[in-house]
C-alpha cells in the first residue's frame, strides 16, 4: 500500500478529501500498531492531504466487492490500491482482489506493485 500512496500523491495531494480503506486489518494485527490506519493518515497530512481512515471488516464478503462498494458510497473518483499477484492455486481457491477489481470497477483505479 505505501507504494500505492507514494505513486499517487501527486494526485491525491490535489483531492478534496481522500479516504483510505482498512480491511480486515484484524487478521494481522501486529504490522498495524495501536491504530490502524493512523500512520497513513499521517503521513498524507504531512503532505497537505485531507484524509480520512474507515476501518471494516470484510466478514466474509469478497474484499474487491467491498472496496468498491466503499468507492461508490464515497463518491470517489479514482481507487487507489496495491497490485498483487499469488500462486495459481492459492488464487484458485482465494480469489484475487486485484482481478476483481480490474474486472469490475466502474472509475479509473491506480494500481502499483
Amino acid at each position: 500500500m505505501k507504494t500505492a500512496v507514494a505513486d499517487a500523491l501527486p494526485l491525491l495531494v490535489r483531492a478534496e478529501v481522500v479516504e483510505a480503506l482498512m480491511i480486515d486489518y484484524e487478521r494481522h494485527p501486529t504490522g498495524h500498531g495501536q491504530e490502524p490506519g493512523a500512520d497513513i493518515k499521517r503521513h498524507l497530512a504531512r503532505r497537505g492531504v485531507n484524509a480520512k481512515v474507515q476501518r471494516l471488516s470484510s466478514d466474509g464478503k469478497e474484499v474487491g466487492h467491498l472496496l468498491l462498494s466503499q468507492a461508490d458510497a464515497f463518491g470517489a473518483d479514482l481507487v487507489v490500491m496495491g497490485a498483487y499477484g499469488h500462486s495459481h492455486l492459492r488464487e484458485w481457491m482465494f480469489g484475487s482482489v486485484t482481478r476483481m477489481v480490474l474486472r469490475e470497477a466502474s472509475l479509473p483505479v491506480l494500481m502499483s506493485r
